[in-house]
């Protein structure tokens, strides 16, 4: 050792420069080699049976020496264009490849859970009520405008008076019976289904703004929140009970690899 380093430290002395791009070099070569070691690309022999038979299903027959050659040069091609891919880091920057990948890893931590029995889906809709509930209803009449009208207190007086006013078409119709709110608030926008919902029923107010214009409106009549039984949701329960078990087990694993993680949520 003191043979190797007296002429290394006796080169410092005259020229340090030097010594720092000799040591730089080994540096480089040594990254090199450690990182050749890495990328190397192994085409074994069950995946070129796996590319034969896939040639030869699609083909309907065996691959010749050309062929094969060409499948391992495809196969090796996907392979650098794959890691070039995870190298540039798209697989954190396209949205749909990372999902991809998560819904894979979730598919393998937790697997097709089992099929629950009925006492399971049972219990679970039992222990869940709040989510198998129908929303309030209501039942509306409206007379529509693209634009707001400028004589809109006489048309009011006019409908409650239960005289008639002539609006523009509406792609719905003008009737629009037995509506979850959901799907007024969907159509039309929050502050016309709050409005509706302290209306009284049977009477005209507007002219109400919606998302789609300006409407006189008029609840016919409102249907309550109510359960719905348990025979008309039962394959929702059974996808909502499936899905609850595989969550339990991914998060299970999720805790285990966040111990592995330092997080940190900028404020």
């Amino acid at each position: 050792m003191r043979r190797l380093t007296a002429p290394l430290r006796a080169l410092a002395a005259r020229d340090p420069f030097l010594v720092f791009v000799v040591v730089s070099g080994a540096i480089f070569v040594l990254y090199w080699a450690v990182t050749a070691s890495r990328a190397t690309i192994d085409v074994p022999l069950s995946v070129q049976k796996s590319l034969s038979d896939d040639y030869e299903m699609m083909a309907g027959r065996k691959p010749d020496a050309q062929a094969k050659a060409k499948l391992i040069h495809d196969y090796v091609a996907d392979e650098l264009l794959f890691r070039e891919a995870v190298e540039r880091g798209m697989h954190m920057t396209d949205k749909t490849t990372k999902q991809r990948l998560i819904d894979r890893v979730r598919f393998m931590i937790a697997g097709a859970p089992a099929e629950p029995s009925e006492d399971q889906l049972m219990g679970y809709y039992a222990g869940h009520r709040d989510l198998y509930r129908a929303e309030p209803r209501m039942s509306l009449d409206h007379v529509f405008f693209e634009r707001k009208p400028a004589d809109a207190p006489a048309m009011l007086a006019t409908l409650r008076a239960g005289g008639t006013v002539k609006g523009d078409d509406f792609w719905m119709g003008h009737d629009l019976p037995n509506y979850g709110e959901s799907m007024v608030r969907g159509m039309f926008g929050q502050p016309f289904t709050d409005a509706l919902k302290k209306a009284p029923a049977g009477s005209w107010i507007g002219p109400l703004q919606s998302t789609r214009g300006w409407h006189f409106a008029r609840v016919r009549d409102r249907g309550p929140s109510a359960m719905l039984p348990y025979t008309d949701v039962r394959d929702q329960v059974s996808q909502d009970y499936l899905a609850a078990e595989t969550g339990a087990l991914v998060e299970k694993e999720v805790r285990k690899l966040e111990s592995a993680y330092r997080i940190q949520v900028e404020q």
